[in-house]
């Protein structure tokens, strides 16, 4: 009997920009990334202008389906670390998008065929069962849209972008 592999089926790739990391850790999370992808790393990092003391790095990525998970899980566990990662959805499976802060811990969406953030019909039935007001009901989706990391990672997104200037309106 053929076994199926630990981790998914099939391959699969992203992108994984870490947004601020201290210099302490790049090196363990360049052996932790290779350790997971299978393949030797040598990350480029630039200083992290938003966060003083820290360094940003952006890199493809390629693995079997599910290996996402196993990236998220190695990086979240390192201290102070901001970042934000993507696997592609393919060959009949969605995608993922985790985003992470250390101030609101871990966010996990679906990616759909299109690049779109999907929410299930069961986690909307949730939030109208669990909430009675209007207020609670919008914040709970924006909750599940992932809108509060998404706020807290564009500034970031724009100092990756070349948009240093975007640093000045944000008090860090």
């Amino acid at each position: 009997m053929k076994s199926l592999p630990s981790v998914g089926f099939g391959p699969t790739h992203g992108y994984l920009y870490i947004h601020a990391a201290p210099r302490v850790v790049l090196k363990n999370i360049e052996w932790g990334l290779a350790e997971i992808l299978k393949t030797p790393l040598s990350i480029k990092w630039d200083p992290q202008p938003l966060a003083s003391g820290s360094f940003r790095s952006e890199l493809s990525w390629s693995g079997v389906q599910g290996c996402a998970s196993n990236l998220v899980s190695n990086l979240k566990g390192w201290h102070y670390l901001t970042f934000e990662l993507f696997e592609s959805p393919n060959s009949g499976s969605d995608g993922s998008l985790y985003m992470f802060t250390p101030e609101l811990g871990l966010f996990r969406g679906t990616v759909g065929a299109h690049g779109d953030l999907m929410i299930h019909e069961n986690q909307i039935k949730k939030i109208l069962d669990e909430n009675l007001r209007t207020v609670t009901v919008f914040d709970a989706i924006e909750n599940l849209l992932g809108k509060r990391w998404d706020e807290a990672l564009n500034p970031f997104r724009h100092v990756a972008m070349g948009q240093e200037e975007y640093s000045a309106r944000l008090s860090v």
